[in-house]
């Protein structure tokens, strides 16, 4: 796994990624149609890392190793829930997902999604992406989720504004902290098509409990079908 050279300190790299907003209160940068980042679909084969004088970022030194990652986005709960049953790890991490359409429901795509089929192509794994600038250097994990055009333009990636915005305020992708997503990058790029389910549905764990941030989620077993919201269903 290719390493980058850490520039950047970690006070500095807190700074910009922690904080939680649950109100949208910052200006922000991002433009588009709200399918994700049209700037992907407009120019497939662009650089996403072109600046290097930019700062980069110190890659965490006490990542576990997981054997079989999956990702569960709730849009009700705001959450982006890692967990690897193989070896028991979890995390809950606060979300940003993507405005609320007319009829009151976020424009990010539901469904049974993956990561990148190939975990060295930097289009589907950016480990750090400043074009257009507002993505700020942190990683872009790319999903298999289509706009209406079929292309792929949503990802996890960093908070956009100085902040994280906890709340329905993107284009559809889903934001996170940067010191967040740094971690879920380096933890699931090691495993090509880690699963990425994003339900509408507060995600419950195999106890029934509501997951979220600060809650340790009870694992469903190996082998176990989890227990998806209404609006994704089982996994095929």
């Amino acid at each position: 796994m290719t390493r980058f050279v850490a520039l950047l300190s970690l006070a500095t790299l807190a700074a910009v990624a922690v904080g939680c907003a649950d109100n949208v209160g910052q200006d922000d940068p991002e433009n588009g149609s709200g399918e994700g980042v049209d700037y992907d679909e407009d120019n497939p084969n662009a650089p996403l890392d072109g600046k290097s004088d930019a700062p980069h970022y110190q890659i965490p030194s006490d990542l576990p190793q997981l054997v079989s990652p999956e990702i569960i986005v709730s849009l009700d709960g705001l959450t982006v829930h890692l967990f690897d049953r193989a070896t028991g790890y979890e995390e809950v991490y606060p979300a940003g997902v993507g405005v609320k359409n007319a009829r009151g429901i976020s424009i990010t795509p539901t469904g049974h999604f993956t990561s990148g089929a190939d975990s060295s192509d930097s289009w589907w794994y950016a480990p750090r992406r400043t074009v257009p600038d507002y993505f700020g250097g942190f990683p872009f994990l790319r999903t298999t989720a289509k706009n209406s055009d079929g292309a792929n333009t949503y990802a996890l990636h960093g908070p956009i504004t100085a902040t994280l915005q906890r709340g329905y305020v993107s284009h559809g992708c889903v934001r996170m902290r940067g010191n967040d997503v740094v971690r879920v990058f380096w933890m699931v790029k090691g495993h090509p098509s880690t699963p990425i389910t994003i339900q509408k549905e507060v995600e419950l764990d195999a106890a029934g409990k509501k997951v979220d941030v600060g809650t340790h989620p009870a694992l469903w077993k190996v082998g176990d079908a989890i227990h998806f919201g209404a609006s994704v269903g089982p996994r095929p």
